[in-house]
């Protein structure tokens, strides 16, 4: 059995799995978990296409870009696939291209667990240092719709650089991560803060094109990545800094709401709102009780 289990207990289900020529194991045990505690920081987070995350801390990842590494591998192959006898009504597909297709397939679900592999490790790495993750609300499903009009192939390409980071189970294998520990998620509604376009110093917003990779505010003169940038806008919003927060037209971040999922053993999971200034509580009686 590879890897361990991190609370054991009774074992109530076992299911068998046959994938890809390879048999799995997946057991249910009845346990009472125990999880670490987070350390006290907060982290505003970004995802995109140039970058695969950038953070309010100035840290960039870069596309790990599995999809592309194997890409070349998958196109010889297929390649070979074309020319043999495709199943059809009454005929039977050659062994030769059954073989050919189950080579594909092995290498797509070798990118899907290297995918994965990446996802724990970044995610842990990230809620391990920070009680408190900001994010913005995607609409996934849109960003990666297929072109109907003009640069079909420039927009395949940013679909299939945003589909290679998973950001939709990246963000859930955050979010449960950090509840568990503990701590607090929140999600950053998008179209009313507007992260890529306004300024983390003064709150001062300007549209942006996607080619323009550098945030430089006209009105403060604050300068930095403009991921970097929409991160560090995630963070003062969910944290409740309303100074930074001043669109042009004077209004000030509102409806701040923060989600925290409760992990006791005798308790439903549970979600309750917290304002933004509870945070700064919360952080308070943590630091006290490690003392």
């Amino acid at each position: 059995m590879r890897g361990q289990a991190r609370d054991w207990g009774k074992p109530k289900t076992c299911t068998i799995l046959f994938k890809q020529g390879k048999w799995y194991a997946s057991i249910t045990v009845d346990c009472v978990p125990t999880r670490y505690q987070t350390d006290l920081g907060a982290i505003g987070l970004d995802f995109g296409t140039h970058h695969a995350i950038a953070d309010s801390k100035g840290n960039i990842t870069d596309h790990p870009r599995f999809v592309k590494v194997a890409q070349h591998q998958i196109n010889k192959i297929a390649k070979t696939s074309r020319r043999k006898r495709p199943p059809k009504r009454g005929v039977k597909a050659s062994r030769r291209w059954r073989k050919a297709n189950q080579a594909i397939a092995r290498i797509q679900s070798k990118i899907a667990r290297q995918r994965q592999n990446w996802q724990h490790q970044v995610s842990t790495q990230i809620v391990s240092c920070n009680s408190l993750v900001a994010t913005e609300k995607l609409n996934l499903k849109g960003m990666t719709r297929k072109s109907k009009g003009k640069n079909k192939r420039q927009k395949s390409g940013l679909n299939r650089s945003l589909l290679d980071v998973g950001i939709g189970n990246f963000k859930d294998l955050i979010k449960y991560k950090v509840t568990e520990a503990g701590g607090f998620y929140i999600e950053i509604p998008t179209q009313k803060v507007k992260p890529s376009q306004t300024c983390p110093n003064c709150g001062h917003q300007r549209k942006k094109a996607l080619a323009d990779r550098v945030h430089h505010c006209v009105n403060c003169g604050f300068q930095c990545d403009r991921d970097v940038a929409a991160a560090m806008v995630m963070l003062n919003y969910a944290s409740g800094k309303c100074g930074l927060g001043v669109s042009p037209s004077g209004a000030i971040f509102q409806d701040r709401g923060m989600e925290r999922a409760s992990t006791d053993a005798d308790e439903t999971t549970s979600t309750c709102l917290v304002s933004g200034l509870k945070v700064s509580q919360v952080k308070r009686q943590k630091r006290t009780s490690q003392q």
